[in-house]
């Protein structure tokens, strides 16, 4: 995703939000049943999912006969991030790595 500036309804992201993982294929917009979910990372430490989809998915927008490709940005915490991560079955590594100081707390509870 290519971004100068960005806005995800809370904040707007004025530099390149580094990605930390991806869901589902490339989306063909032909395609109704195709699905990709990406995670970011904007610089001022704020997650979001860059979410695309076809015509039969949640992301399919309204259109003049029935539905069409649709695309939506949504703001993440950071625990709301790992459950994505953990929900969509993402690489271990790619989660410790990012979210390391939340899985100790799990881990070692006070």
């Amino acid at each position: 995703m290519q971004c100068d500036k960005l806005s995800t309804g809370r904040s707007t992201i004025r530099k390149a939000p580094k990605k930390i993982a991806k869901h589902g294929s490339i989306v063909d917009k032909s395609d109704f049943h195709a699905l990709a979910e990406t995670l970011y990372k904007d610089p001022s430490g704020e997650y979001f999912l860059h979410c695309q989809g076809g015509a039969a998915t949640q992301y399919a927008e309204e259109a003049r006969e029935g539905t069409t490709y649709g695309e939506e940005l949504r703001t993440l915490t950071k625990e709301e991030a790992v459950d994505w991560c953990e929900d969509r079955s993402i690489n271990t590594d790619t989660v410790f790595e990012e979210f390391a100081d939340l899985l100790e707390n799990i881990d070692n509870p006070q």
